[in-house]
């Protein structure tokens, strides 16, 4: 027995030494398997299983199909001249909230009143703060048909953008009561201030003096040879000058005059046109999107004490303003909120799903639920940015049963490992602003303003019985590589700026860019 285990020990001690480097490399590459299998387990998103497509086409403002505008109702109340013509007398264009004076953009505000809830006390309200380009304006349909409260909206005119705006305004405002709601509010750069379309085209042009016709054109011409030969060297260069500034004159006035190029928008019915290839002139003179100056000026327009400042594509489900508000006067009571009292530092953040193409959007939470386990919805920008949109207890708000009214599901912080979410909330004016640096061209243009409230130790509130929810859509998956190394260096600049203005919350990640 002895002897056998000496001869299996030596064969061993042999094997070992000989393929030793072998048996290293193979315990390394399944080590390194286990690793990435289990990391890759942690990870994972939900089933991606193929996507049902219905058939339900999701097009703004359709609800309003065959219904026709009214020749002589309008249910807006425009101002400053509009929206035939801007009177600039009346318009004093003011700065932007966060930029002031040194920012390039400029703003009007009110260029529509809204009045459905002017008699309402800022209390009793819930404004939606939003922003938009032109082409994007119909979504403001679906907004005023959903949402019961004040609606602060906020458009970038620059250049002849103005009209397209004043055109789809005018032609919603004729058609929907519920555009009575809406407030609007116009930001430009200063070198591209808004304009209107020339209602008529016209030619200038010059009447050239006639003479009596008895002078011969001999004539004429001989009279002017006399008087130029009299001249002297100083008078004959300025004739000279004088005669050539006068002939330019002429042939600039028999041009025509260059007439502003503005698409003239065909309406079949209220229900609108595919206003996402409008030629604007944004997109041709290759302008970035200042969406936190959009942000800020809907916000700051708002006259409620609490609002949301959300995007204009997302749609809230049923009945959120107004539960909004009980949950708030049940927490606070009344005494406290008739007085104006508001939660310190804290906000209350309102989930986001998405769709898939062909399925309509769901009005309430179990109608949402439903679709997720059907993989016919996702949480918000799931696929393209899965860090963005995942709230703390996700799966718990997907679990929990439905409750007839809004109420605070948990309390969490904007902190490691969710130090880079960029969620939507109900606020108040004591929040930062949005950085108006940031473009929308140049991504993660929220992500300023977020991590300066984990550094003011805000606490988010997660509402469970309430959401907002986008439709699926037509994405351009091309990126402005420009625009986000732009973005990146002011981020950095803000950054610095931070590091200087606050003490360091290890949590919030202030060392990250984007």
């Amino acid at each position: 027995m002895t002897t056998c285990i000496r001869i299996c020990g030596a064969y061993s001690y042999r094997l070992t030494r000989r393929h030793s480097t072998i048996l290293l490399i193979a315990l390394f590459i399944v080590i390194m398997t286990v690793i990435f299998q289990l990391y890759a387990y942690k990870h994972q998103e939900m089933p991606n299983f193929a996507a049902k497509v219905g058939d339900f086409d999701y097009i703004p403002g359709a609800f309003l199909s065959g219904n026709q505008p009214s020749e002589n109702t309008s249910y807006c109340q425009f101002n400053y001249g509009l929206p035939k013509l801007i009177e600039w007398k009346n318009i004093q264009p003011l700065t932007p909230p966060e930029g002031g004076n040194r920012s390039s953009y400029r703003v009007i505000y009110n260029a529509i009143q809204g009045t459905a809830y002017a008699n309402n006390s800022k209390y009793d309200a819930l404004t939606y703060a939003t922003q938009a380009t032109p082409e994007f304006l119909y979504h403001i349909a679906e907004i005023a048909r959903y949402w019961d409260g004040p609606i602060s909206l906020s458009v970038f005119v620059p250049n002849f953008d103005m009209d397209i705006t004043m055109q789809i305004m005018n032609q919603l405002c004729s058609c929907y009561s519920a555009m009575s709601k809406v407030s609007l509010h116009l930001f430009f750069p200063k070198r591209y201030p808004p304009k209107m379309r020339i209602s008529d085209s016209y030619y200038i042009t010059t009447d050239i003096p006639t003479t009596a016709a008895n002078i011969s054109i001999e004539d004429l011409l001989r009279g002017k040879m006399e008087r130029y030969r009299k001249l002297n060297n100083q008078t004959r260069a300025e004739y000279v000058q004088w005669v050539r500034k006068k002939k330019v004159e002429r042939m600039m006035a028999r041009m025509p005059k260059r007439q502003l190029f503005v698409p003239q928008l065909i309406f079949n019915d209220c229900a609108g046109i595919d206003l996402f290839d409008i030629p604007t002139f944004r997109q041709e003179n290759h302008l970035d999107y200042p969406i936190n100056v959009g942000r800020n000026i809907a916000r700051n327009a708002s006259r409620t004490n609490y609002f949301i400042v959300s995007d204009i594509e997302l749609v809230p489900s049923d009945g959120l303003a107004p539960k909004f508000l009980t949950m708030v006067r049940k927490l606070m009571g009344d005494k406290k909120r008739d007085e104006g009292r508001i939660f310190s530092k804290t906000v209350f953040v309102v989930p986001l799903f998405e769709v898939e193409r062909g399925v309509e959007i769901p009005r309430d939470k179990d109608t949402l639920v439903r679709l997720i386990n059907e993989n016919r919805a996702k949480y918000f920008h799931q696929k393209v940015c899965s860090h963005c949109q995942r709230f703390p207890g996700l799966q718990s708000w997907l679990i929990r049963p439905s409750p007839s009214v809004i109420e605070p599901m948990l309390i969490a912080r904007r902190e490691y490992p969710y130090h880079r979410w960029e969620p939507l909330y109900f606020g108040t004016q004591n929040e930062p602003w949005y950085s108006e640096e940031l473009s929308w061209e140049g991504r993660q243009d929220k992500m300023t303003q977020m991590l300066e409230m984990c550094l003011q130790e805000y606490r988010m509130v997660v509402l469970d019985g309430a959401f907002l929810c986008h439709a699926a859509t037509s994405r351009n998956g091309s990126r402005d590589h420009r625009a986000e190394r732009i973005n990146h260096r002011r981020y950095q600049t803000i950054i610095s700026s931070f590091k200087q203005k606050y003490q360091n919350i290890p949590k919030c990640k202030l060392m990250y860019g984007c």
